[in-house]
């Protein structure tokens, strides 16, 4: 089962960290502020679920703590950096998928 949890949510940049059913980390993020001169931006930024455990001990947590509470908890560091950027941090290479509107 999806869970999923808001993490950020200031200056129209709105972000949500997913675990998908297969166990991937997902960050959900829509930047309402527009990005190379479109008016939405929308990313998908996926870590696979064997490398999870991976954030979570870069988190400070052990094994079995829910890496969305971490996540809500240093999200400001994460999202200020980049969340690609902070995974690439850790050893992990991001899958990333991105949609933008006018």
């Amino acid at each position: 089962m999806e869970t999923r949890r808001t993490i950020w949510r200031r200056d129209r940049l709105f972000v949500q960290a997913v675990i998908t059913d297969d166990g991937d980390l997902v960050f959900e993020g829509q930047d309402l502020n527009g990005w190379l001169g479109y008016a939405e931006y929308e990313y998908w930024v996926t870590a696979p679920a064997a490398l999870v455990p991976r954030v979570v001990s870069a988190l400070g947590g052990s094994p079995g703590d829910d890496v969305l509470d971490l996540l809500a908890v240093h999200a400001e560091e994460i999202v200020h950096r980049g969340e690609s950027t902070w995974l690439r941090s850790l050893g992990i290479e991001p899958g990333i998928s991105t949609h933008s509107t006018d």
